[in-house]
Order: structure tokens, then sequence, then C-alpha cells
């Protein structure tokens, strides 16, 4: 039986969990749901995950959400060889999930869904710009942080692993910000290795699939 994944276009976690997908060539059926018409809150995907949350994947009938959860289960359950997303002994499987954890912690909640949370999820009000000027430095700090991080193309070596997935979506993020709202710049904070290491994940065989077809043009 084929998994189930359940997607959400534009989540980052989401993303995060399709790239996963395509890279370990597990066999899934895509279920996308709509945001704006309140899929993930109707009861039959409540009755799949009781927190409405996407990614979820069904596996034989059984059920999990959060993000890197599922990383670690696909890992566990499919990569057979190469690729793996967790590579190596276990020092380096570990600061797979710490650059993970930084990642999620510090360049997302701290900078980019800050940026975004000023610049649209406040109606009509005008973008606080001494908290954009804060997230806009932790994000360049960060993204500086994550560039000496690299090991060879990717973060643990000639192939991606979790770490690349979680944070590749935060930098097309940045991208998509500075695309919606030049004024923010946020694509100048990019440093050029991490410049060059997007462009190697974006140009992956299976990478335009997985794009938000609503971020096009």
């Amino acid at each position: 039986m084929a998994l189930f994944f359940y997607h959400g276009h534009g989540s980052p976690y989401s993303w995060r969990v399709w790239l996963a997908l395509e890279q370990l060539r597990v066999p899934y059926e895509l279920k996308v749901l709509s945001f704006s018409e309140g899929d993930t809150r109707k009861p039959e995907f409540v009755a799949i995950n009781p927190r409405h949350t996407v990614p979820t994947i069904v596996d034989d009938g059984w059920a999990l959400w959060e993000s890197e959860a599922i990383l670690e289960y696909l890992d566990e359950r499919f990569a057979s060889g190469a690729p793996v997303l967790y590579p190596g002994d276990a020092r380096s499987r570990a600061r797979v999930r710490r650059l993970s954890r930084e990642a999620q912690e510090y360049l997302n909640l701290q900078g980019v869904d800050r940026i975004v949370d000023e610049y649209f999820w406040k109606g009509d009000a005008p973008p606080d710009e001494a908290k954009l000027a804060e997230a806009r430095e932790r994000v360049a700090t960060e993204l500086a942080y994550f560039a000496k991080e690299l090991r060879g193309d990717y973060l643990a070596g000639s192939a991606p692993s979790a770490a690349d997935l979680v944070l590749y979506p935060m930098v097309a993020y940045v991208k998509r910000v500075t695309q919606r709202k030049p004024e923010s710049k946020l694509t100048e904070l990019i440093p050029p290795p991490i410049a060059a290491w997007a462009a190697r994940i974006e140009a992956m065989p299976y990478f335009d699939k997985t794009f938000p077809p609503h971020w096009r043009g």
C-alpha cells in the first residue's frame, strides 16, 4: 500500500517532508489540503490528525505528524544504503539533528517567521521597523552560521541530509519575501556559500514538482 502524504502548498514544514520523500524514492500518494478552504479542520482530516496540521503521513493505516518525527521515521523505515537523511556515525547523526533544531529555532522562529508576521499578518497596520531590524539581523547571523557549517556541497557531505531539507524552505522563504516585498532586501543577507548550496538543491531532478505552485511567476 502506498504511503499517503498530506501536504499544504507553501508550508515549510510540509515542504521538507516532500523533499525527503523524493530523495528517498518512497512511493507515496499526494493529498494536497487547502488552508483557505479549511481542509485541515474538516472532520475527515481531524480523524487522522487531531492536531489538524501538515505534514501528515499515513503508512499502512498508521498516521504520523510533526515534520522532524516524520523525517526520522522515513529514514528508519525506507532508507537502505544511500541516500539517507541521517548519515554517518552516532555523532554525525546527532550533528544533523542539532543543525535541524538550530535552523528551526533560530533562523525560522526568531528570524524568518517574525519578518513574515510583520509584513503579511498585521492587516492594514504597517510593519514594526524595530522588530523587522531585529529579525533581519537574526536571519543574517544564522545564514552566516550555516554557511560555516557546510561540509562540502551540503551540511553533512556530498548529499542532502535532513538538516539541508529543514533549512532549505527557510532560505526559500527569504527569497519569497523579497519577491513580494522588495523593500525587505532579504536576499542581500544570503551569503555566497548558502546561495550556491540552495542552487544545488534547486537543481535536484525532483525539486520542481515540490515547488509551491502559487509562488511561480
